[in-house]
């Protein structure tokens, strides 16, 4: 049966790890909904007032939200709310979308809420090339035929299109024209708009068929729009022809694409969407790519890979199936050179794959994924750590019993009752032991948000190892133990091990006649690791290296859209002149659909380098970054660059709503008073070390040509303000009449003036606005007009407007330049009522997360002393273990101190996990104390022989579990950085805690049980 058992078990983990997701990567991010508004030509105040206070109004009922957060510029509003960890996408979209039909929004704005994909959905980006097609051309390939194939694909949430020209056809009209017939820009309008259109008649019946009855007007090409009747004067039409010319053109462009040397591009950004597998939907898009490039785009166009998402997911899995597969070697070169025996070293060898394939099952069960954390981080040494104890311990026991019966009469006699009692007699320590590694790992399952969705994979995968070792090691080892061991388990001469012993023996004959001395340098030795962590920096998480970098360059607000395009490309062509880059994307402005909310001051530069052992400098990624800072500084004084990389870009904007690593957010209502605030902030900010890419997102500072109507000089004349803001509206900027239909394909028909007629406020003020007595009166008349400056953007959270300071840090750690920037900022800023500051990024998930250690870690440790008293039943042996746990910090600060890693989440899991190990190492140490006493040996006696009895067993399980890591603490391949304080802390501190574990432990339990044990001999005696 167990056999049976165990290979359903393979075939089904087998089954669970060819379907369980990869990814490099984990989403990190709790459920969110994105509402996007599109108002075109409005003001970010204008979006404000009408469009996001009243979406934030109806939002604020929306229950188990987080935060809730909005950012209005020109044309957009961009509303994001957050949800608690456990709602999903698919309720917290369907709370949304219930209050958002409640809004009452103005004529002309068009809300949608955003497809479900996260900040590390980006999985694949392209451009469009064709020698013969214009840019124009190429976008409407890219938005009518690309488009809607790769949507098709299962799994892609969007398809994001930036750059290029959005095909439209133009009425421009001539005021001179229209003045002759007497015409406003208006009759045009009415005139294109009423003359669109199909119309049904129902049927009639001719003989003995049924015929539908239709009335075709709908303007099939540019000669429909010419030939439509504006008015008939006399009898005589006026076309719109006659007044203006119609021509094929393009809507405003909001942003601009530049690849490499081509400075006008059309790009696709594909999105996944959450919860899908990436692996399995890159390889489906790859495969529609090649499709769509070699059946369905037209000759001559193509579409050109710049990034895929494949790429990063390989080279995690190369690093992560590197480190577990040396681990896995080490693991068992250790088990062979310790055991001397072939048999012994498959038994617990096998335990390995059947642990990890059940974790593959419990992990597709519980519908999670594979990553780099989850995966990456697991410890083959410690999850096999109670089968090498059970292993050892029988074979050891087996050993005896041959030299007690002799060979031939062991060899004959059956072995099903020495197993068992060995392993009823193994079973419980093992089986309390891993359940306290377990419990060890709940401070883990008790992040939340970030932190939470990063590591609690780490902990379940695991923990569902660990159930899996436990349940081999009990069921199927000791049947395995039966089978092989049943002849000849002799203990060889291991000279290791022996040579150990001859060292240990004596170590440990001191430490027991020198009992309060060995604590005393215990402790000082803990005291001195405590004050070196006092010199450690600290961080959230090391920075993962994703092979790219991502840069963005902040300039003036007020730059010209032109002006922008020329200073991208030149800093496109720097980027261009490592040789380490590969290739270079620059996104200029914001894509039409609204879903990155920015303006033409910002750019932002995908920069995808060669992979590192194709390099033929001596420079590492971070000198590259200097490098190319300084001269980008130099040569575009004034502009702001940040850099960091793609992944990480998406997930530290989604953690703060701001473009950078950190931001400071300053909350007020008058926007000039938080942006003096934002300016001093600015500036105490520029004293602190290791504050880099430091700048403020202004919200004052956008050029406006006012036109601020009269309504005294308007009611004279008989006009209305209705019909001037639908002359300014239109004549400006361009309003769209109705839509001509190409097959599938719709594109907007426009009315505008000639750009001569609208190109300054001169010319605007010459546009004749209707009166009621049928003339009509200059724009100037009625208005004044001129220039102005007022907010670019209105950033909002939780109700409140804020204005933005972002930075990054970098040759310095996280939390002691953000506590000196702190104190700083503290000192020197005073806030009015009503105002205040908050500190948002990577250091707040720091906080929390460090905040929710300090709260369960001592509730763990609670836990772990409930489940030893139980075992034990004695709260005095309980503590006896636990007093291991502190022996586990000396190496594990240590290990951190000397390599020059900052203390960090994943250190704080490194040294969760083995504070686990180490009263699993105790509790196998003070059984066997408690064992030898029982038995009659005397006191000091049953400590000695028992720990010398378990030193191999000890010592075995801290080498697999610390040469398990070691990889990972060696690796220096993409996605490593992770793993590698965890790795660090865990074999240091490993380390420090298997010496002082196998010499302290033995001396604190004879200086706390020697007056106990006193008088229990001196009373068998006088019994004798």
């Amino acid at each position: 049966m167990v056999f049976l058992g165990t290979l359903f078990i393979i075939a089904w983990g087998i089954r669970s790890f060819l379907n369980t997701p990869i990814e490099a990567f984990p989403d990190v991010i709790n459920a969110r909904v994105i509402i996007i508004t599109q108002w075109p030509g409005r003001s970010a105040e204008e979006l404000e007032k009408f469009v996001t206070i009243p979406i934030e109004t109806e939002m604020n009922v929306v229950p188990r939200k987080t935060n809730l957060r909005s950012i209005s510029l020109f044309g957009l509003s961009v509303v994001t709310l957050l949800f608690e960890d456990e709602v999903d996408d698919f309720r917290a979209r369907q709370m949304v979308n219930n209050q958002l039909v409640n809004v009452d929004l103005p004529d002309g704005a068009d809300s949608e809420v955003q497809p479900p994909s996260g900040p590390t959905g980006e999985i694949y980006r392209y451009t469009l090339e064709g020698k013969d097609y214009t840019v124009r051309q190429l976008k409407e390939i890219q938005d009518w035929v690309i488009d809607k194939r790769i949507k098709a694909v299962q799994g892609v949430a969007d398809v994001v299109s930036f750059g290029g020209e959005v095909k439209t056809y133009e009425v421009t009209l001539d005021p001179n024209k229209l003045t002759a017939f007497g015409f406003t820009a208006e009759d045009v309008f009415n005139a294109v708009k009423s003359n669109n259109d199909n119309v049904g008649g129902d049927v009639v019946e001719k003989g003995t068929q049924t015929f539908l009855v239709r009335g075709l007007g709908l303007i099939n090409d540019m000669g429909d729009i010419e030939n439509i009747i504006i008015k008939n004067i006399n009898g005589t039409p006026i076309f719109v022809k006659e007044v203006g010319t119609v021509s094929e053109s393009f809507r405003p462009k909001l942003g601009k694409v530049g690849r490499d040397s081509d400075t006008d591009e059309v790009e696709g950004i594909v999105l996944l969407r959450r919860g899908e597998n990436p692996s399995q939907v890159l390889k489906d898009l790859n495969v529609t790519i090649d499709d769509i490039n070699n059946r369905v785009l037209p000759s001559g166009a193509r579409i050109k890979v710049f990034y895929d998402r494949t790429t990063l997911v390989n080279h995690t899995i190369h690093t992560v199936m590197e480190n577990l597969t040396i681990g896995m070697l080490l693991v068992t070169t250790v088990l062979a050179v310790f055991l001397l025996d072939w048999r012994t070293t498959v038994i617990v060898a096998v335990v390995i794959p059947l642990a990890l394939l059940f974790a593959f099952i419990c992990m597709k069960l519980k519908g999670m994924s594979a990553n780099l954390l989850s995966i990456g981080a697991i410890d083959f040494g410690i999850i096999i750590d109670g089968a090498v104890v059970m292993v050892e311990g029988a074979f050891a026991y087996l050993a005896h019993k041959q030299v007690e019966m002799g060979v031939r009469r062991f060899n004959l006699a059956s072995k099903m009752g020495m197993v068992k009692k060995i392993s009823i007699e193994m079973g419980k320590p093992i089986l309390f032991s891993q359940i306290i590694i377990i419990t060890a790992m709940v401070p883990i399952f008790s992040f939340q948000k970030v932190e939470g969705k990063m590591f609690s994979p780490l902990a379940f995968t695991m923990g569902f190892a660990l159930m899996g070792s436990l349940l081999f090691t009990l069921t199927l080892i000791p049947l395995m133990t039966r089978l092989l061991l049943s002849k000849n388990v002799a203990e060889r001469e291991n000279i290791l091990v022996h040579t150990i012993h001859r060292i240990y023996e004596p170590s440990l004959d001191w430490c027991l006649k020198n009992v309060r001395k060995v604590i005393l340098i215990a402790v000082s030795l803990l005291g001195v690791s405590l004050i070196a962590a006092t010199q450690m920096g600290s961080e959230f998480l090391p920075s993962l290296n994703e092979g790219s970098i991502y840069v963005r360059a902040s300039m003036p607000q007020s730059v010209a859209f032109s002006k922008a395009n020329v200073l991208s490309d030149a800093m496109r062509q720097i980027f261009r002149g490592y040789p380490e880059v590969k290739g270079v994307i620059s996104q200029n402005g914001r894509p039409n659909d609204g879903t990155d909310p920015t303006g033409f001051f910002n750019v932002e530069f995908f920069v995808d380098l060669y992979p590192k052992e194709n390099w033929t400098r001596g420079v590492s990624k971070d000198e590259i970054v200097t490098d190319m800072q300084k001269r980008l500084a130099a040569e575009f004084p004034g502009t702001v660059f940040g850099f960091s990389q793609p992944i990480s870009d998406n997930v530290e904007e989604a953690v703060s709503g701001v473009k950078g690593q950190m931001a400071i957010k300053v909350f007020g209502d008058n926007l000039v008073k938080i942006e003096q605030l934002a300016d001093t902030i600015q500036a105490i900010m520029k004293t602190v070390k290791g504050v880099e890419d430091l700048g403020i997102f202004k919200s004052l500072g956008q050029p406006e040509l006012r036109i601020e109507i009269d309504r005294i000089k308007l009611a004279r004349y008989g006009a209305n303000i209705a019909e001037a803001n639908d002359i300014i509206e239109m004549a400006v900027g361009g309003k769209q009449a109705t839509t001509m239909y190409e097959g599938e394909r719709r594109f907007d028909i426009r009315v505008r003036f000639s750009p001569q007629y609208r190109g300054d406020e001169k010319e605007i003020g010459k546009l004749l606005i209707p009166c009621t007595n049928g003339t009509k009166i200059p724009m100037r008349e009625i208005a004044d007009i001129k220039l102005a400056t007022g907010p670019a953007f209105v950033y909002r959270e939780s109700n409140l407007r804020f204005i933005p300071i972002k930075f990054s840090v970098r040759g310095r750690d996280l939390g002691s330049t953000i506590a000196e920037a702190q104190q700083k900022v503290e000192k020197a800023v005073k806030l009015p009522r009503g105002y205040s500051i908050a500190w948002n990024g990577e250091f707040e998930n720091q906080v929390r997360a460090t905040n929710q250690l300090k709260v369960v870690v001592p509730i763990s440790i609670g836990l772990i002393f409930l489940l030893l008293f139980f075992m034990f039943n004695s709260p005095k042996y309980a503590g006896i273990v636990l007093m291991n746990v502190p022996f586990a910090l000396i190496g594990g600060i240590l290990g951190l101190y000397f390599t020059g890693i900052h203390f960090s989440i994943s250190a704080g899991v490194g040294f969760i996990a083995l504070f686990g190990v180490c009263v699993q190492n105790g509790v196998i140490l003070v059984s066997v104390f408690i064992k030898n006493q029982g038995s009659g040996m005397p006191f000091e006696e049953s400590i000695r022989q028992g720990a010398l009895s378990r030193m191999r067993p000890v010592l075995m399980t801290a080498i697999v579990a610390s040469l398990g890591l070691l990889p990972a603490a060696l690796s220096t391949g993409i996605g490593s950085e992770t793993q590698k304080p965890l790795a660090v802390v865990v074999i240091c501190g490993l380390v420090s805690a298997t010496i002082l574990t196998l010499l302290i432990l033995p001396a604190i339990f004879k200086l706390l049980n020697q007056r106990k044990f006193k008088h229990y001999s001196k009373s068998k005696g006088n019994e004798e």
